[in-house]
């Protein structure tokens, strides 16, 4: 079963801040949003019109600690990470508080500094563009195939089919899931020992088939008709600048679903100790690249317990995954690394922890395209602190979870007078 509430009600906060609402009223973009009080929620409204366009426990702000907006600031020209002190601070404050300045001269080290200011503004930025943008796509967009786009899958609604539940009304787990993956499926909710078909490939990485092939090109249709109707959408994260994010498009609900259901019991026998307290939330993302676009990924570890890596392409050269070790650090650039090289095709998965550290060798031709889920746990970031910092004391939802102020948890960044 997954941890979360069936209903947005089940669940309250100390402070609505800390837990925005899981509604968003459909309205033009250039709109302006008014929050009300539902309850012990926060809902937005516009015009009398709310309406729900994912399913529980969806968050508005998709940030999980505020180390989010001035740390891990990701430079791709220098392929290294940063802290910004604060959003005004000078750039002496700036290079004062990160290492390797002395390696730049003064053109990069600018170029550094303004390109930091940037990433953090478009951080600071996310919580109402979020909520902007779904509205925006919520009213705005047609879906191709409108069965990925359910307004709320509830379970109560759904039928058990032959190969297992569906994964919305009228999709049916057998046109949605490689038969190899139903019988991993099938093995972890029954407590069966995993079959072989679900390879351990490298350090806590294990390989399956998961989508079907018409599956896999389903999601690739929608997501090119996506693209072709101008909407407003954000990159996908820190790093990739394309791709989207799919709950802000529409998908929450289905993704909702096939990680709740299908994919959550696999990773609770594979990472008990990473979802001994369950899943809280996801952030499920496309990420594109090719000639003009991103070419290449740095290394890094993920904002996640478990990441659930989907390949949607196989027709390319180059662009390897490389995965390496699991470390939390700073700098992983600097470690020494020995990769182990990763590539499957179209519809295949790869489960590894968060923490496992990996990135993407240069593409050559061809374009790559992947799904990525990250799975996050409450319980596990209070124990363990954020994934990015190692901190406690910055969550925002697992504070809010034990009862814990969670005051400013919407009010995200402070000028560096209003931190001292």
């Amino acid at each position: 079963a997954v941890s979360w509430p069936t209903s947005p009600q089940t669940r309250s906060a100390p402070d609505s801040r800390a837990m925005p609402s899981e509604e968003v009223a459909v309205r033009p973009p250039p709109a302006k949003l008014a929050r009300t009080e539902a309850g012990s929620r926060g809902a937005v409204a516009q015009a009398g019109r709310v309406i729900s366009v994912v399913g529980p426990p969806y968050r508005w702000i998709q940030i999980d600690c505020r180390c989010f907006f001035v740390e891990n600031l990701y430079v791709k020209s220098a392929d290294a990470y940063f802290t910004l002190p604060a959003l005004d601070a000078s750039e002496a404050e700036f290079w004062a508080a990160n290492e390797g300045g002395k390696q730049h001269d003064e053109a990069e080290r600018l170029e550094i500094f303004q390109d930091v200011q940037t990433e953090a503004r478009r951080r600071a930025a996310i919580p109402e563009l979020y909520r902007s943008n779904t509205a925006a796509c919520a009213e705005r967009y047609r879906p191709l195939h409108t069965e990925l786009f359910p307004a709320r899958v509830d379970a109560d609604g759904l039928r058990e089919g032959g190969s297992g539940p569906e994964v919305a009304i009228g999709l049916a787990a057998e046109n949605v899931f490689n038969a190899t993956f139903l019988e991993v499926w099938r093995c972890a909710r029954d407590g069966r020992a995993l079959p072989d078909q679900l390879r351990h490939v490298h350090d806590a990485c294990y390989e399956s088939p998961l989508f079907t092939r018409a599956f896999s090109e389903r999601i690739k249709e929608e997501l090119r008709h996506f693209k072709g109707q101008d909407l407003p959408h954000q990159r996908p994260n820190s790093m990739n600048r394309n791709g989207c994010i799919l709950n802000e498009i529409g998908f929450g609900p289905l993704m909702d679903r096939i990680i709740g259901v299908y994919l959550l019991p696999v990773c609770r026998v594979l990472y008990p100790d990473l979802l001994e307290h369950g899943m809280d939330s996801h952030h499920s993302f496309v990420v594109d690249y090719g000639v003009g676009k991103d070419t290449s990924l740095g290394v890094h570890d993920d904002n996640s317990e478990i990441t659930v890596n989907i390949a949607l392409s196989e027709d390319y050269s180059g662009g390897t995954l490389a995965l390496y070790h699991r470390a939390r650090v700073a700098h992983p650039q600097r470690l020494e690394k020995r990769p182990y090289h990763h590539r499957v095709g179209m519809g295949t998965m790869l489960l590894h922890p968060g923490e496992l550290l990996h990135e993407v060798l240069p593409l050559t031709a061809g374009e790559r395209q992947g799904l990525i889920i990250w799975i996050r746990s409450d319980g596990y970031r209070r124990r363990h602190g954020c994934a990015l910092c190692q901190r406690s004391d910055g969550l925002v939802y697992a504070a809010a979870a034990t009862g814990a102020a969670a005051a400013g948890a919407a009010e995200p960044v402070r000028t560096k007078a209003a931190e001292q």
